[in-house]
């Protein structure tokens, strides 16, 4: 293969890699902006109806673990990606439970379509990395 093909192809792949750095950062910021966000609603709520603090408080839990995970995402681990995966299953499915199904579900989708394309990206990442290795290695 010519040098200029070579670097053509490096330089796609490293393109993609940025695009997926890109999707990886919004996802953090998604989760840790949702963690802070949820709680402040949830605690107000709380607050005005202190018979709802005891529903509460599963939702403080996942809102924590999205926003640390959210943090641990920006390392571009894939166990963060899984982690911050099942921590908004279980808050879907918490938020379910207490608000309905209704509730919040254009948030709730968009939220999940961050979150997606992040846990996508994450795996996009590493394999890309490894190409640009093998790549760049005479």
């Amino acid at each position: 293969m010519s040098d200029d093909r070579l670097t053509g192809s490096i330089q796609v792949l490293r393109n993609r890699r940025r695009r997926a750095e890109d999707w990886v950062d919004r996802a953090s910021w998604t989760a840790i902006g949702t963690a802070v966000l949820g709680s402040v609603f949830v605690l107000a709520l709380g607050l005005s109806d202190l018979a709802f603090m005891s529903q509460a408080v599963p939702l403080f839990s996942s809102f924590f673990a999205q926003g640390l995970i959210g943090y641990k995402l920006r390392e571009r681990s894939q166990w963060a990606a899984w982690g911050l995966m099942a921590s908004y299953i279980a808050s879907f499915t918490v938020t379910i439970v207490v608000y309905g199904v209704w509730s919040g579900i254009l948030v709730k989708a968009a939220v999940g379509y961050m979150y997606v394309r992040g846990w996508l990206a994450t795996l996009d990442y590493e394999e890309l990395t490894k190409q640009i290795a093998e790549a760049t290695t005479p």
